[in-house]
């Protein structure tokens, strides 16, 4: 399920050569999930009650987001997913609050419509794509833009069970977030704006991190199957093995 990636010339030191393809590491990303997403939405809460309307402190919060963007953007010539996804939820919510008048319902569930759209698209691309949308927001997480990783973890994809592991998260996934979303939207609606930005988190951390926790354990099975299988085969004559092995799945 994990298989080592290749690349580099014989005797050369390469980085990459001991990284395997997984579940992207939380240390890794910290940073941008500290700097391009806790941070402008702490600023968000701390500046609302001292400007006038919403607008103005999507807009400072959404300076920050820009701020640490442009600064990944100058040290590593890449584009934060982390610190867009942020931007583009202060975006949304300073064209809404402007264009619908500050209307509070849009504003609470800003970030529910965003939530629900992505777990649309992860069931839908299973049924409409060879790649489901979790594959490459897993690649991107996991193998960044370095080729060597993202061709690893590209071969993931090539096996059955790396296929069929994609396919399940995808739907698990999909289903989660649209369940979160329709939650945040119906408590939106019955709960009073300063409750509902109280309990939102609460309820996001608990399904992501079930979702996160599901993805770990789910994968690491796929990976026992896959050890036992190797090991199997291993210990008896290829003339046995008959037509090609499948790794069992759950």
């Amino acid at each position: 399920m994990e298989p080592r990636a290749a690349g580099g010339t014989e005797g050369a030191p390469d980085a990459s050569r001991e990284w395997r393809p997984g579940i992207p590491s939380g240390r890794e990303h910290m940073p941008s999930l500290i700097w391009g997403a806790a941070l402008p939405i702490g600023v968000y809460f701390l500046v609302r009650s001292h400007v006038r309307t919403d607008s103005a402190a999507l807009i400072v919060a959404g300076c920050f987001s820009a701020g640490w963007i442009l600064l990944q953007f100058v040290r590593r010539r890449r584009v934060d997913a982390v610190g867009i996804i942020v931007l583009s939820g202060f975006v949304v919510g300073v064209l809404s609050s402007t264009l619908l008048g500050g209307n509070a319902y849009v504003l609470k569930v800003r970030d529910g419509f965003f939530t629900a759209l992505f777990g649309v698209a992860c069931i839908v691309t299973v049924f409409t794509h060879d790649r489901p949308t979790l594959f490459y927001v897993g690649r991107y997480l996991s193998a960044g833009n370095d080729p060597v990783k993202v061709s690893a973890f590209d071969r993931l994809h090539e096996l059955p069970v790396g296929r069929r592991t994609f396919r399940v998260l995808s739907i698990v996934w999909g289903v989660g977030l649209v369940v979160e979303a329709a939650f945040r939207l119906t408590l939106a609606d019955v709960l009073p704006t300063g409750t509902f930005l109280a309990v939102s988190p609460f309820l996001t951390a608990g399904v992501v991190g079930g979702l996160f926790a599901f993805t770990a354990l789910y994968t690491r099975r796929i990976e026992g199957a896959a050890a036992a299988l190797s090991a199997s085969m291993a210990a008896e004559p290829a003339s046995d093995w008959g037509t090609s092995p499948q790794i069992p799945l759950p």
